[in-house]
């Protein structure tokens, strides 16, 4: 082979190039419209692919079994697509259209399943044979010199890919139906104004997208795959993955950009297949450093898939009048011991050794959904690839209890060293959990600077790494990729031989058991909270002292540990499995059946994770592995319960469970004794925590020339202001005025330039939860709290600036967590008394009116003991009896706490009443300050805010004072 030898010895052959740049070509349309998809409804379609396979297994089919003409087939193939896509639109995502985009990301996931069960089980088997090429003949071949040429399949996707991608250039931008796309694409509601409609739109988008799949995918099957007989199983993951890669090289905005990339990708895995020896999945190695980069890169744009997400089940809390009932109150564990009551009697009634391994695995397959659970649910990071951390657990466990020799190395660049021990199968265990951290934490890195979609598409990359490369190497599976089965080398403890299929149910059992003990643990105290709570609100959490890093890293942790441990047990079960490759059982493909299994359970679920498994696996146990119990309980499962349950099934059994205390409250006449009738209490209890006090007459809040630029913007220019012990400082000033700006900056949420000193420390260069943590309170413009947790729950988020919850310690009971939680509820419930709120005490805070979620929010700033307190607007969207009633209510935590506060707020009369000083602002810098006479009567203040009427600064009902 001619090649040029060029950097580290490559060669760079220009016919493997071009064939690359060829097939880059086909990345490129799939591309496309995964990109048109997401410009038009924001939603990363994990259906793509599969759709274009439905189509190319459709045109196989009628070209070899009813030998229809190549060009009426594709027709017939491509328009099968069109089909598919356009009901996707119409039943699925149209249905789903006001959702999490996230949601329709699993629901895309749902479909995505549904195609491939379709294409496997519903369409016909298609005759054996070559896949045909589109241009057929010697003319289509060309040899341009000795070692360059074109091949029939070559010279098909260029005649036929090319001109589609003109086409759809031309079609977005000189066609009027193109301008409705990219209009929509900008702003669906300035569309609507238009006369454009967003969802007819979309439906015609998700027609093209398919329909540009399967053409594509119909041209480039002959260099991809050989037989007709491999289109059925070849996995859409991979091509998904690099059509995903292109998508974020082009920002998932420009058409040209995604050509460009595709051709380049195509390139490149050519050459790296080369170059590498055709080292089996090497290449998605190289997809995962891609995505990882964009990804990171992405993070800093904000784009559509850097966007906060709940999916998790929410329940509404036990009527206060009835929590004095001990069966009631504790009718979650009742439930969930039910069902652990229910697992360990199936060795009673069920003897066969193949039904038997069935529950085995449906017991591991409810350990892994809850580590996604927690995962997703609670911490609000969807991951596509849990399988992976299963299979580095389980590869890991089961090397070192053999006493494989593993092979240490750095990717890329060879094997460093090798070692071999022969450990005890528990020892063995834990190693296993603990590389499962690691990796879950290397994986969770990006989640630092985004999440949701973005995040999704890198835990699907590393899926895919770890299951068609990582777990091929030698150091991974004994040298060997397929492993027989290693039942007879399942673990002997002490007298008890779990080799027998019926002792290593009950020791799986036993660890769902504990794995369900620790999560509920976990849930209960400090971490647990804290995960919802930067779910939730992430700035919120910051001003609490909690780091949102710290709190995302350990949920990542906890997760990816559990996962591999459930692993180190699976590997024991499994009769024999390829560790790398479609088939594996740590295959990518098997993360997004995992997924149908915490949705249809109840994400966010401790017994939900449990139902789902049995959902999914114990159905098909007990009625048959038909076709029809696969479809319900797995793919079209997981679409109805998003579609019409999208609590899953946990939430169906918290609906019946309230209207079950309805009608029990009703049957026994019991009172709703209203809690409000507590008595208050009289003062909320202090730590003095231990923080640096500036000396006598030292200003508590300084700011010196803080500038904020967003693009160019100067939303904040070098303002200063100052704050004295005790003081409350009004800033006013007309909406874009630069206030909310200000008090980020402050609070170290928007990067800024100038000097900020906070209680005499300064703290220009520390992260928002560290600032929060010399003295900062801070209230929101939204008062959004943390609607997945109840009012104590949230009090108790904030009390963690007093004493810090230990993560192991929490998780398994230890001191000094015990202790340290009776403290902290203790005191959350003083300061409930204190501000009145026993009403409230374990409502969501989600179901709270604005008014008493401000006055949650003064509750939070009383619980961190903050000394400089930022007040956004605290009588935002609150009637004017209820701001009235916030005057009296800001000077008594004032009180409470000896604190400074600086207030936003555009009431006039309150900010006027409460306030020793006021700076006004226009265009993001101070125009005004001093007293509160000075400043309304300030020529400047009234011509950029005030105006001259005297009721934009007295009640209606009151006198004028000016």
């Amino acid at each position: 082979m001619n090649g040029i030898v060029g950097f580290l010895g490559w060669k760079f052959p220009a016919q493997t190039l071009f064939n690359g740049m060829v097939l880059g070509l086909g990345y490129s349309v799939i591309a496309a419209g995964l990109v048109l998809i997401y410009r038009c409804s924001g939603i990363i379609n994990v259906a793509q692919a599969a759709v274009g396979a439905f189509g190319v297994n459709c045109f196989a089919l009628l070209f070899r079994n009813f030998s229809l003409p190549y060009p009426l087939a594709m027709a017939l193939g491509v328009a099968a697509s069109v089909l598919i896509g356009v009901l996707i639109e119409l039943l699925v995502i149209r249905r789903l259209f006001d959702a999490s985009r996230v949601v329709l990301l699993i629901a895309t996931v749902g479909v995505a399943q549904l195609i491939a069960f379709l294409i496997l089980s519903a369409l016909p088997d298609v005759e054996s044979g070559r896949i045909p090429v589109a241009l057929n003949g010697q003319w289509a071949k060309f040899q341009i010199t000795d070692s360059f040429g074109l091949e029939v399949r070559q010279t098909s996707v260029l005649v036929l890919v090319v001109p589609v991608l003109i086409a759809l250039g031309l079609f977005l931008t000189k066609t009027r139906f193109g301008l409705h796309i990219r209009g929509v694409a900008d702003s669906a509601d300035n569309a609507r104004l238009v006369g454009v409609s967003p969802r007819r739109v979309s439906t015609v988008v998700w027609g093209l997208a398919a329909g540009f799949a399967a053409y594509t995918q119909i041209v480039i099957a002959p260099i991809t795959t050989r037989t007709v007989q491999e289109l059925g199983s070849v996995s859409t993951v991979g091509l998904l993955l690099r059509a995903l890669v292109i998508g974020l090289a082009a920002k998932m905005r420009s058409i040209p950009a995604v050509v460009a990339g595709g051709v380049i990708l195509g390139g490149v895995e050519t050459l790296v297949s080369l170059n590498m020896n055709r080292t089996f999945g090497i290449f998605d190695l190289f997809l995962l450093i891609a995505v990882l980069g964009f990804v990171l890169f992405r993070g800093r744009d904000g784009g559509k898939g850097d966007v906060p997400f709940s999916i998790a089940v929410t329940r509404s809390s036990i009527p206060d009048h009835l929590r004095n009932i001990w069966w009631i109150r504790r009718m979650s564990a009742l439930g969930v011991g039910a069902l652990f009551v229910g697992l360990l009697a199936v060795p009673i009634f069920i003897h066969k050794p193949s039904d038997i391994f069935t529950w085995t695995n449906l017991v591991l397959m409810a350990a892994i959904a809850l580590s996604l659970s927690l995962l997703t649910g609670w911490a609000g990071q969807l991951s596509l690839g849990q399988f992976a951390f299963v299979g580095v657990g389980g590869l890991t466990t089961m090397t070192l209890h053999l006493g494989h020799p593993v092979g240490v190395g750095i990717p890329l660049i060879g094997e460093l060293f090798t070692f071999q021990a022969r450990l005890p199968w528990f020892l063995a265990l834990l190693a296993g959990t603990a590389l499962g951290v690691v990796f879950a934490l290397l994986i969770g890195l990006p989640a630092l600077r985004v999440k949701g979609l973005f995040l999704a598409v890198a835990t699907l990359a590393f899926a895919a790494m770890a299951g068609n490369w990582m777990f091929v190497l030698k150091g991974w599976n004994g040298g060997t990729n397929s492993i027989s089965s290693q039942a007879d080398k399942r673990p002997e403890v002490g007298s008890l031989d779990f080799r027998a299929e019926r002792s290593y149910y009950l020791l799986c059992l036993g660890f769902l058991l504990l794995a369900v003990v620790v999560v509920s643990r976990l849930r209960h105290t400090g971490p647990g909270r804290n995960l919802i709570a930067v779910r939730d609100n992430e700035r919120m959490t910051a001003a609490a002292n909690v780091s949102p890093t710290k709190a995302k890293l350990s949920a990542f942790a906890v997760s990816g540990g559990l996962a591999a441990a459930a692993g180190g047990f699976l590997v024991f079960l499994l009769p024999g499995f390829d560790a790398g490759g479609s088939q594996s059982p740590f295959s990518p493909e098997a993360s997004l059946r995992l997924i149908a299994v915490a949705i249809i359970g109840g994400i966010g679920s401790v017994g939900g994770a449990i139902l789902g498994a049995l959902w999914v696996f114990g159905l098909p146990a007990l009625f048959g592995f038909s076709d029809a119990v696969k479809l319900l309980t797995a793919n079209l499962g997981l679409l109805i319960l998003l579609l019409y349950f999208p609590g899953g099934l946990i939430g169906i059994v918290y609906n019946v469970r309230d209207l079950f205390l309805r009608w029990f409250s009703r049957s026994r006449g019991l009172d709703t004794v209203a809690a409000a009738d507590r008595p208050r209490v009289a003062a909320v209890p202090t730590r003095h925590p231990d923080r640096r006090m500036p000396a006598e007459g030292q200003l508590w809040l300084r700011t010196a020339g803080v500038s904020v630029t967003f693009g160019g913007i100067r939303a904040v220019n070098d303002v200063s202001i100052e704050v004295h012990k005790g003081e409350i400082v009004g800033l006013i000033g007309t909406n874009g005025a630069g206030k909310s700006t200000l008090m980020d900056a402050i609070s170290g949420f928007v990067p800024c330039t100038g000097l900020i000193e906070v209680l005499g420390t300064e703290v220009t260069d520390m992260p928002g939860y560290r600032r929060h943590a010399v003295g900062l309170g801070r209230g929101f413009q939204d008062a959004n709290l943390f609607p997945g947790l109840t009012v104590t729950e949230t009090i108790l988020v904030a009390l963690e600036a007093r004493e810090r919850s230990l993560l192991l310690p929490s998780m398994f009971a230890t001191p000094p967590s015990p202790g340290s939680e009776r403290r902290k509820r203790s005191e959350a419930a003083e300061i409930v008394g204190f501000l009145g709120l026993w009403s409230f005490a374990d409502a969501q805070v989600a179901d709270l009116s604005t008014g008493i979620r401000r006055i949650v929010e003064l509750a939070c700033l009383l619980a961190v003991e903050a000394k400089v307190l930022l007040l956004d607007e605290p009588t935002g969207g609150v009637a004017q009896k209820e701001t009235e009633a916030f005057a009296p209510l800001i000077k008594r935590v004032q009180r409470e706490l000896d604190a400074a506060i600086v207030v936003i707020e555009h009431d006039m009369p309150l900010i006027m009443n409460i306030s020793d000083r006021v700076y006004c602002l226009e265009a993001g810098a101070v125009i005004a300050s001093g007293v509160p006479a000075d400043v309304r009567s300030n020529p400047a203040v009234i011509a950029s805010y005030l105006g001259t009427d005297d009721r934009a600064i007295v009640r209606s009902n009151q006198p004028s004072q000016t």
